[in-house]
């Protein structure tokens, strides 16, 4: 399943931190950043718009989606640990 997340540059070292637990526990196969593929307020090419629609429509073909319930519910168990 793949995750497109928007990190805040002033939590960026933090984010990467658990991001490499995850990975380290086995949580997470394996991750990669786009840098500034994708910029807030900044126009975005045919090309790379294509491209991350090609990677949706594959996720979602390939089964790997996870409704907005169950997002809620899985954020709700880990804040309650």
């Amino acid at each position: 399943m793949t995750y497109y997340i928007n990190v805040n540059d002033k939590n960026l070292v933090d984010f990467l931190q658990i991001i490499h637990t995850l990975k380290n526990l086995g949580v997470i196969n394996s991750f990669e950043s786009i840098g500034d593929w994708i910029v807030e307020g900044e126009e975005m090419s045919t090309e790379k718009l294509m491209s991350l629609l090609e990677h949706s429509r594959k996720d979602v073909e390939e089964g790997r989606v996870i409704p907005v319930e169950e997002v809620k519910k899985q954020v709700e168990a880990w804040k309650k640990k």
